[in-house]
């Protein structure tokens, strides 16, 4: 009877059309069901109350106290703490309730909800392995920094799926740098003194030398190490946790959203509690924009562009527009920004409120047209932007200077917001237009609301409601179901091996173990690095030219490197996003000469723009994209994997080998000094750390070089000659 009352209760309450004799019913039948068993109507029940709260003025003055209880009941109490004046909790039980669920170790008077403090109990009262699956509202994180200020842990490891999220985490967590050593590159040596808290993502961690006994392993977005998610770092992290779990026997914490049922074999293995909530202090409403009776055709991409317009002017509140790529993103923004202009909207953001604008036009060009969007406030987030763009672009739809932040997946990985209402404008994923699943839309879904700051988020899609459908995540690494990777088998301990007869396991124990070790160590395809050195064997002599180089490589040097791990190291699902060897060799002589990775945007938007009168802000995105995917993050995992391929095979044929040391750093650092790398790891515009590293003396260095920073920051601001954003970058990141 309850659910079908729901959505009519819902309606009323927010028609405000409830009499006072209605809400103190409504208060009787509350009060029954959170008594009761039922979880399916409780979940109802705090929605229903999620809606008083956000209709709270239209609550009885005389029935407040009740429904303050009731909030209580439920368990809400970061609400009841941080809205005080809204509420009325005067009842010595009620009180104490809410004092159990006070954080013990977080600075300030922060309190978790009823769900949160049973994880918190678990996590710090017992030594069982958790796993959790909760929704993305849940304050998941917020455990994580309970465990961290409670210093039960001497070594922590977080990983986490993207350096954003990375950063964000470091951000947090950085006001315990009393207690711990913040560890992000794989460079740094842990303290012996106190604590480390290692920020890492899969690969880091997996290269990561000598590093101390792990006590506490935290896995943040955990549904990536599922081979059934088709996520191509699933073998990396696959190996990490393994890593994690087997050789330093670590206890750990995985959270993730929307997660059913996992591994019965993990949960065994492992001695693990697994817990899946569906508690929430923010509701989802979920609608449909439709062309009359039918959904939009996505062929017919004006039409569809205009009704998404039309929708973003009506709701004018803070709104997240999920697309396909970063292109699509994009351009999308663009033309809203001139369909806004064509309003003669005057609602603007000006240089002052936005520094971006300014050193968008200082430092990349007035013809791109993101500057025009931010005047609008609009922000565009993707994959492919810097990193300090993608940062800025959230912290100002976050302060409130942005209405609008048209997403691609990045939105799915963890990334936190303001935002009230989430469009789903595409359904599927990147230029192939593999289509969006149930677990992805329940993850798009969740973004909409925040707690306190939005009781109730809306998402609108212009597509049908998905089914609901179970989601469970296998662990490629205890349960190994077949085909399971050489990648993930060469990395389990062998008494965990359960198919000792498979062919992909007799062919790892034909290679010699010396190789072997040298194939795990770097970390990409077995089958293709084997390939790659048995060619190198057989050539080393005729090839020696093209392999023994140090400093720079030469196009010709380069070219032989990218040829052969193209046609060795590449996936069989990548398909290189039309960039060819050729082309990549081209781009390293580039930036070789020019000292500078922005050296590749600049050459394709010559190429596309100049040469090929394609539209600026594409050719832009396009350089950003191949500065990112490749020069940031595919070419030196492929020079590195192929330097220690040449020195075995050099040293096996008593010849010098090549030492490509220099040009990795060089491309990691993107052609600054060694310290300037200290700054890399933090969201700031490299104009900005070129600008501080030559201010800055030079016997200042590693771990002074930060400290130097805190200490002089305004003369370095004032002689280092920083713009209002870059210094606006500086205090957030550093200081």
């Amino acid at each position: 009877m309850f659910e079908e009352e729901y959505n009519n209760i819902i309606n009323q309450i927010r028609n405000r059309s409830f009499t006072w004799s209605d809400y103190f019913s409504l208060a009787k039948e509350l009060n029954l069901i959170l008594d009761t068993e039922n979880s399916s109507n409780k979940q109802l029940a705090r929605n229903i109350v999620i809606y008083i709260i956000d209709n709270w003025i239209s609550i009885p003055q005389e029935l407040r106290k009740l429904y303050t209880d009731i909030v209580a009941k439920c368990g809400f109490f970061p609400y009841l703490e941080k809205e005080q004046e809204n509420f009325y909790l005067d009842n010595l039980r009620g009180e104490i309730l809410k004092e159990f669920h006070k954080a013990n170790y977080l600075k300030g008077n922060i309190y978790f909800h009823s769900a949160q403090q049973e994880v918190c109990d678990l996590l710090l009262n017992t030594e069982a392995n958790l796993v959790i699956s909760a929704p993305t509202s849940f304050g998941k994180s917020l455990l994580i920094e309970e465990l961290v200020a409670s210093n039960k842990y001497k070594n922590i490891v977080v990983i986490q799926p993207t350096l954003a999220l990375l950063n964000e985490t470091r951000n947090n967590l950085r006001k315990y740098d009393d207690k711990y050593k913040i560890i992000v590159r794989v460079a740094d040596k842990p303290s012996e003194e106190k604590g480390n808290l290692f920020l890492l993502t899969a690969e880091r961690v997996m290269e990561y030398k000598e590093m101390p006994k792990i006590d506490m392993f935290i896995l943040d977005e955990f549904y990536k190490i599922s081979q059934k998610r088709d996520d191509e770092r699933y073998e990396v992290l696959n190996n990490a946790c393994n890593k994690m779990l087997n050789k330093h026997k670590a206890r750990f914490y995985f959270l993730g959203p929307h997660i059913d049922k996992i591994s019965q074999e993990f949960i065994d293995k492992y001695n693990v509690i697994f817990k899946k909530y569906d508690y929430t202090l923010v509701v989802n409403e979920e609608n449909e924009i439709k062309n009359g009776e039918t959904y939009y055709n996505d062929n017919k991409v004006e039409i569809k562009e205009k009704r998404l317009f039309e929708e973003l002017v009506r709701c004018n509140e803070q709104t997240i527009i999920y697309c396909s790529s970063p292109q699509k993103s994009t351009e999308t923004a663009i033309n809203f920004a001139k369909y806004l202009e064509s309003l003669d909207s005057r609602n603007l953001n000006t240089e002052r409120d936005v520094p971006l604008i300014q050193w968008i036009n200082d430092n990349i060009s007035y013809k791109w047209e993101i500057s025009s969007c931010l005047r609008h406030k609009i922000g565009v987030h993707n994959g492919v932007f810097p990193k300090h763009v993608n940062a800025s672009i959230i912290d100002y739809f976050n302060d409130g200077k942005l209405l609008y932040l048209f997403c691609t997946s990045t939105i799915i990985e963890g990334v936190n917001t303001t935002a009230k209402n989430v469009i789903i404008y595409n359904n599927w994923r990147g230029p192939r237009q593999k289509k969006i699943d149930y677990f992805d839309y329940k993850n798009i879904k969740g973004r909409s609301g925040r707690m306190f700051k939005h009781y109730v988020g809306n998402l609108y899609s212009f597509y049908q409601k998905f089914e609901e459908e179970a989601i469970e995540i296998d662990i490629p690494f205890v349960d190994q179901e077949k085909p399971l990777s050489k990648e993930i088998l060469a990395n389990t301990p062998e008494e965990d091996i359960k198919d000792k007869n498979s062919q992909e396991y007799q062919e790892l124990q034909a290679i010699p173990k010396e190789e072997l070790e040298l194939f795990k160590k770097n970390g990409l395809s077995i089958d293709g690095q084997k390939n790659i050195l048995e060619y190198l064997k057989a050539n080393i002599r005729k090839d020696y030219r093209l392999i023994k180089w140090s400093y720079y490589p030469q196009y010709e040097q380069a070219l032989y490197i990218l040829e052969l791990c193209f046609n060795n190291l590449m996936k069989p699902t990548e398909t290189g996003g039309g960039v060819s060897p050729k082309k990549l060799a081209q781009l390293i002589k580039i930036c070789n000469s020019l000292k500078n990775l922005y050296a590749i945007v600049r050459n394709e938007v010559k190429y596309l723009h100049e040469k090929q009168g394609k539209d600026y802000n594409s050719s832009l995105t396009a350089g950003f994209q191949i500065q990112r995917h490749w020069f940031d993050y595919k070419l030196p995992k492929w020079f590195g994997c192929f330097n220690e391929l040449q020195k075995y095979v050099c040293n096996l044929y008593g010849l010098i080998p090549g030492d490509y040391s220099l040009f990795l750093a060089m491309l990691e650092n993107d052609y600054m000094s060694p310290r300037a790398n200290l700054l890399m790891e933090f969201d700031l515009p490299k104009t900005a750390i070129r600008k501080i590293d030559n201010y800055i003396p030079e016997h200042i260095h590693d771990e002074e070089f930060i400290p130097f920073i805190k200490q002089n920051n305004q003369d370095i601001a004032r002689n280092a000659m920083l713009s209002n954003y870059e210094y606006e970058r500086l205090k957030k990141e550093v200081l």
